[in-house]
């Protein structure tokens, strides 16, 4: 992530959100959305469920950004080992 675009997320929370749910959209979890669905869980509205949770709590921006690059790195270490 450039500079740049970390200075507009670390000032507000609600473009922080939107990079969480670009990042889960890698994963096919999507805003609005039901998701990937394993049996009877259905991984976009859990998604949804914890993100209107999290804002509900009015983390900082920083924060949310942080919980961000964490979806970022487990989604891309997943990729990583299922090709291997």
């Amino acid at each position: 992530m450039k500079t740049r675009e970390l200075k507009t997320i670390h000032s507000e929370p609600g473009q922080a959100w939107e990079m969480v749910w670009n990042e889960l959209g890698h994963a096919g979890i999507t805003k609005g959305h039901a998701g990937p669905v394993d049996g009877d869980i259905q991984w976009g509205e859990n998604a949804a469920v914890a993100i209107e949770r999290l804002q509900q709590s009015k983390l900082p921006a920083s924060d949310v950004n942080n919980i961000g690059l964490l979806l970022q790195a487990a989604l891309h270490g997943a990729e990583i080992f299922w090709e291997r």
